[in-house]
């Protein structure tokens, strides 16, 4: 499996460990990643990753020594010392980690974290939230994941813990259109054009937004473009400036070049 993210693939190739969701979670779940760094390492030493326009939020649990969220500059935003819920980035951040770093994390699908979870969009934005505010059993959960021996027991653990929020969740229409959108092949159809999304979700592109307003505090025009920024900028990693401009969504290579200068600055 493939991340996404713009990493330091040198190293973290090497380091991050990935499985994916059991099929009932599919929905939810992109996958679950493992990064433990307890290992002797210079005092000096870090790594960072990038994260470009990130919609994709995610629980990391924090087993070890902090990590820190910086700008694109490199400037200090947050430093995570617990586990922590790490909400929508939109505008481009780095992860610095270090010597004893020990991260187990979810990565969701758009939309999904804040479903299962009874979070609003408006408390996800561009900032975290302490996992412990908002989960039950968490210290429960960590304590197993520390000493499981591999990522399978992980997986499990995590899956777990999963399905007794997917079981307690209520029907919710608007939410339940909105994963649509940005998790079912409409999204794509629809070449992340607002209006043909709608259409292909038998609704109104003012009932659209009405429900992302509600759910996200996003607006599904906003959310489209950076979702189709992270799937053509996947695809430029892969196939450089050959990639297929026009079925991603793109006039041409100048357009994407444009949209990587905006979500880049």
């Amino acid at each position: 499996m493939q991340a996404i993210e713009f990493i330091n693939q040198e190293y973290f190739n090497g380091q991050y460990r990935y499985i994916s969701p059991s099929p009932d979670l599919e929905r939810h779940v992109v996958y679950y990643w493992l990064l433990d760094l307890r290992r002797p390492l210079p005092e000096d030493e870090e790594f960072r990753e990038l994260l470009l326009a990130n919609m994709n939020a995610s629980l990391v649990l924090n087993l070890g020594a902090p990590f820190d969220i910086c700008n694109a500059k490199g400037q200090l935003l947050h430093s995570c010392h617990h586990s922590e819920l790490i909400g929508y980035q939109t505008t481009p951040v780095t992860y610095r980690h270090y010597p004893n770093n020990f991260l187990v994390g979810i990565k969701f699908k758009p939309a999904s974290l804040n479903y299962l979870f009874h979070v609003k969009g408006a408390d996800m934005q561009r900032q975290t939230l302490s996992a412990h505010d908002v989960m039950t059993r968490l210290p429960e959960l960590e304590s197993a994941v520390y000493d499981a021996p591999d990522m399978q027991v992980i997986k499990t653990l995590l899956e777990k813990f999963l399905r007794r929020h997917t079981s307690t969740t209520t029907d919710n229409h608007r939410f339940d259109y909105v994963l649509q959108s940005l998790n079912g092949p409409a999204l794509q159809q629809s070449g992340f054009q607002l209006k043909k999304l709608a259409g292909l979700l038998y609704v109104s592109p003012r009932t659209l937004e009405r429900y992302f307003s509600d759910s996200l505090s996003i607006s599904p025009k906003k959310c489209l473009a950076i979702l189709r920024f992270r799937h053509a900028a996947a695809q430029y990693v892969l196939h450089g400036y050959k990639a297929d401009w026009e079925e991603l969504g793109y006039h041409d290579f100048s357009h994407f070049r444009k949209e990587w200068n905006k979500w880049s600055a």
